[in-house]
């Protein structure tokens, strides 16, 4: 799987009542891969996968979040809009709203701390754009 793989999997997963735009702007860098939108809410998602975990514990994982990615999430968080960085390596995937540069410093043993399972996001995306709305 890659990244654009991994992302097509999770929207296919999201409920039809959330909007999901894939952005792609080649004149406005930093700006995250995806929109999302529903009666309950909205967000931005930055995605980054990698298809595998390093072999020892203390491995760094850098995700490859640019300084200009990292900018423009903490300049909308800043200003009060949901923003996530969601990573993914293999199976595992961990979501961050806050302190984006960390997903390019985690070792191996810290991602598998803090992941989730795959249905976890889709539980937590849903929740986040209907609210009490029914996730079909």
């Amino acid at each position: 799987m890659n990244e654009t793989s991994f992302i097509t999997k999770i929207n296919k997963k999201l409920s039809s009542k959330i909007y999901k735009w894939k952005i792609n702007d080649p004149y406005h860098g930093g700006v995250p891969d995806t929109y999302y939108a529903g009666p309950g809410g909205f967000c931005f998602a930055e995605y980054k996968y990698k298809p595998k975990l390093p072999k020892k514990d203390i491995s760094k994982i850098n995700f490859g979040l640019s300084v200009q990615q990292e900018l423009w999430l903490t300049t909308q968080a800043g200003f009060n809009v949901p923003v996530y960085v969601i990573v993914g390596c293999e199976d595992q995937i961990v979501c961050l709203s806050t302190d984006f540069k960390r997903c390019n410093t985690f070792t191996q043993e810290e991602f598998l701390k803090e992941a989730i399972h795959f249905e976890d996001l889709i539980d937590l995306l849903n929740t986040h754009c209907l609210k009490g709305q029914g996730a079909k």
